[in-house]
C-alpha cells in the first residue's frame, strides 16, 4: 500500500477554520520519487489544493510502496483539533489509498 495525500486540513474549533498543520514539519515512512520529482511529506500540507498526482509540481504527497504506510505533522504545541480533513489523489490512476486510517 502506498500513502498518498493530497491535501491535510486540521481545524481548531467549530467556528475558526483554521488549517494548524499549514507549513507545520511533516514527515513520511519514505517518499516516492517519479519523472515529476520527489512526492515529500510537505505537500500535503502545503495549503495547495492540487490532487493530480501526475502533474509536474508533485501535487501529492507520496510514499513508496510500503507494508505499514503512516503520514504524520508536528502542530508544535498541544492543540485541541476540532476536525481533520484528507483528501485523497484525485487523478484517474483508480487507486485507493486511505480506505485503512488511524488518527491519533
Amino acid at each position: 500500500m502506498k500513502v498518498a495525500i493530497s491535501s491535510l486540513w486540521c481545524t481548531v474549533t467549530e467556528d475558526a477554520l483554521r488549517n494548524v498543520a499549514l507549513n507545520k514539519p511533516s514527515f513520511q515512512v519514505s517518499t516516492y520519487k517519479d519523472q515529476n520529482g520527489e512526492h515529500s511529506a510537505s505537500l500535503a500540507n502545503d495549503g495547495s489544493r492540487q490532487t493530480n498526482f501526475l502533474v509536474s509540481d508533485n501535487g501529492c504527497a507520496a510514499s513508496k510502496l510500503e507494508t505499514n504506510p503512516w503520514w504524520s505533522v508536528n502542530l508544535g504545541d498541544l492543540t485541541l483539533v476540532y476536525q481533520v480533513n484528507l483528501t485523497n489523489r484525485g487523478d484517474s490512476a483508480g487507486i485507493t489509498n486511505l480506505t485503512i486510517l488511524t488518527l491519533f
